[in-house]
C-alpha cells in the first residue's frame, strides 16, 4: 500500500461516516430527514460505498496490528 492509497482510504472512510444510513436518514421517508431526496440507485450506491470503505478500514487496521474502533 502506498501513502496515496492510505489517503484515499481515509477519505472514503470519512465519507462513509456521512452516508445517509449512518446519519439516521431513512430511505423514502418524507419526515424531513432527507430520505425522499434519494433514488433507489443513489441510496444503494451510497450505502455500498460506505460498507466497502469500512471493510477496507478494518482490513488495513488488522494488517497494521491496530484495534479497529471505528463505525460498523
Amino acid at each position: 500500500m502506498n501513502f496515496s492509497d492510505l489517503l484515499v482510504l481515509t477519505e472514503e472512510y470519512t465519507n462513509a461516516l456521512w452516508s445517509p444510513d449512518r446519519m439516521g436518514v431513512h430511505f423514502g421517508c418524507d419526515c424531513g430527514c432527507g430520505g425522499n431526496n434519494y433514488t433507489a440507485e443513489e441510496w444503494d450506491a451510497e450505502v455500498a460505498a460506505a460498507d466497502v470503505a469500512i471493510i477496507r478500514a478494518k482490513k488495513i487496521s488488522a494488517a497494521l496490528g491496530l484495534f479497529y474502533d471505528g463505525v460498523e
